[in-house]
């Protein structure tokens, strides 16, 4: 079983700033801070101008690259393997297995078993 906790995705004023920059119309910028709600709200002009940097490709939605998602992730060993094989732009934080796998007793959640039988 996989699952992810802690999901947290920031940087957005920084993105929207720096993808405003190369057309010197952070005037045109409609996103705010919300003193309300406590987060950044993207408005639609920004949204928009998104949109048309990304459809243009890769070297146009630069701003993508200050957007930052962090997340928490507890998943069966051979998954961490594939994972670190594919895995790009990434950084590794993790509970070092050899320290702490006698830390707690083992239970079936601790094993992969979606594919096997009850017996």
């Amino acid at each position: 079983m996989i699952q992810i906790d802690k999901v947290e995705v920031f940087g957005w004023e920084a993105a929207i700033r720096g993808m405003r920059n190369s057309f010197n119309s952070w005037d045109k910028s409609d996103s705010r801070y919300n003193a309300d709600s406590g987060k950044y709200e993207v408005g639609p002009a920004d949204i928009e101008l998104m949109d048309r940097l990304s459809r243009s490709g890769p070297s146009h939605a630069k701003f993508l690259r200050y957007i930052n998602v962090t997340l928490d992730i507890t998943a069966p060993r051979y998954w961490w393997a594939e994972m670190d094989t594919y895995k790009v732009g990434t950084v590794r934080n993790s509970c070092y297995t050899m320290h702490k796998v006698q830390a707690k007793e083992f239970d079936r959640a601790d094993f992969s078993c979606e594919h096997m039988d009850e017996e």
